[in-house]
């Protein structure tokens, strides 16, 4: 009887792929309205967009939400600075990419957060949509690369437990039905599959691409 193993480095990227498939979110943080519903239309097409008039209100937004991959913050809003909101994200949230609107010269302020990694880049207002645009093209892109490098790491790491524990059972199995059954729920664990998924898997051949 022949066993056709999944290809473990390709149901890896299925998931990846999955999970990339989404708009990315990206957060907008503005006390003036306007402000807020023309970011919203800059960056619908391209992002989940969500919106919040304060840095209160965006931290409780992220408390709903989780991470996002971009979060726009005005400089000066009532109660609590654009820098000092997303430095209270950071600990949470450290992939994020953070970008700050000011029409003010904080300097010191931005420099700061600038050097302690908490800003990834300062836009003066009013601001040119094409220049922002770009410049959250490019953030986009490194939280992206973050997360591959992330994904990868976490992949890596899973299929070196599913082949140290595919070794270890086969040793164990005293026939072929069990060392099939706990292939497969080793498989269904590693990959949040249950264990007759990763049965049926592991008696199907990969699909090719073609």
């Amino acid at each position: 009887m022949d066993v056709a193993i999944p290809d473990l480095d390709s149901v890896g990227r299925q998931f990846i792929r999955l999970e990339r498939s989404k708009k990315p979110k990206m957060l907008v943080v503005d006390d003036e309205p306007d402000n807020l519903d023309l970011l919203y239309r800059t960056f619908r097409r391209d992002f989940q967009v969500l919106r919040a008039e304060s840095g209160t209100s965006a931290l409780e937004v992220l408390a709903i939400e989780g991470e996002v991959a971009v979060i726009i913050s005005d400089q000066r809003m009532p109660e609590m600075k654009g820098t000092e909101f997303l430095s209270r994200t950071v600990p949470q949230f450290p992939d994020t990419i953070r970008i700050i609107l000011t029409g003010f010269t904080d300097v010191e302020d931005l420099v700061d957060a600038i050097n302690t990694g908490q800003v990834y880049k300062f836009i003066t207002k009013p601001w040119d949509p094409s220049e922002l645009k770009s410049v959250v093209q490019q953030a986009a892109a490194n939280y992206d690369l973050l997360k591959q490098r992330a994904e990868e790491l976490t992949r890596v790491h899973a299929q070196t437990m599913l082949l140290n524990t595919i070794l270890q059972v086969t040793r164990q199995a005293t026939d072929l039905e069990s060392l099939l059954t706990s292939i497969a729920a080793a498989f269904g664990q590693t990959y949040a599959a249950d264990g007759g998924d990763a049965l049926r898997e592991l008696g199907r051949s990969p699909r090719s691409d073609g």
